[in-house]
């Protein structure tokens, strides 16, 4: 299978996976599993397959600086969900990744360490500025989405994932790692959430993408100091492995009642 075609087919899976999980399981569910870097991974096998291992070495530096700039958009989410509508907030909340990854990126550079240091508080205010306020009623779900929904968040992910990937030549490392985070399965299970089920449950899959953030961070963190120094196929392997190991904890604690 061509690298094109494992875009156009891994991604649309990707996504329906996700979209079923939130339907069985709840939007927080949906969040977290899309926070994974369900495309994250591959967006950084194609770049190591086509602009070489060194070249999806140096763009997760990027990445874990761009991370940075998507916990941003969560925290702006976060805060004008509640007040804006739809269009609104989600514009705001692209300005904010916009700024943030200039700033990070194009004027602070801080590096892999200081942008991870500067990524892991962010990522837990987002988390915290989600939760539901006790005595909040669960969001009441559609028993039967519309028919165009989930033609819709496939198409709208895999055009996503196509255009950051097929940029990634034209900007370089840098940039290219910086789009590389780009919640391409969250943002519309985000816009879907609010469309069919209110702002709660947007809310829920910005906390679960929040917390699915601190497996991205590991990830490309693990990818910045194995690709090139093993083989491939087990520095992906190993990333893969620590991304999932920092997202169980979330999943356990789901599975406790909140304290009140």
């Amino acid at each position: 299978m061509s690298l094109i075609a494992a875009k156009i087919v891994v991604t649309p899976t990707l996504m329906w996976a996700v979209s079923a999980a939130a339907r069985r399981w709840g939007s927080l569910v949906g969040g977290l599993l899309s926070g994974l870097p369900l495309t994250s991974a591959p967006i950084s096998i194609y770049l190591a397959a086509e602009q070489g291992e060194r070249f999806a070495a140096d763009a997760a530096i990027g990445s874990v600086e761009g991370l940075g700039a998507v916990t941003v958009s969560y925290l702006a989410y976060a805060v004008s969900a509640p007040r804006t509508g739809i269009l609104a907030s989600v514009v705001l909340a692209l300005a904010a990744f916009v700024l943030a990854g200039a700033l990070l990126h194009g004027v602070i550079q801080p590096g892999l360490w200081l942008a991870t240091a500067i990524d892991l508080p962010a990522m837990a205010l987002a988390v915290i500025l989600c939760r539901p306020a006790a005595g909040t009623a669960a969001p009441v779900r559609r028993a039967r989405p519309p028919r165009w929904d989930m033609p819709a968040r496939l198409a709208a992910a895999t055009a996503l994932v196509l255009l950051v990937s097929g940029l990634a030549p034209h900007l370089g490392s840098g940039l290219s790692g910086v789009l590389a985070p780009i919640p391409i399965i969250s943002w519309p299970l985000i816009v879907f959430a609010r469309a069919q089920d209110g702002v709660g449950a947007a809310l829920d899959v910005v906390r679960g993408s929040a917390q699915g953030a601190f497996g991205v961070l590991a990830f490309y963190v693990c990818v910045h100091l194995l690709l090139g120094r093993i083989d491939p196929v087990a520095a992906y392997a190993a990333s893969i492995a620590v991304s999932a190991a920092c997202v169980l904890p979330w999943l356990v604690a789901r599975r406790r009642p909140l304290a009140a």
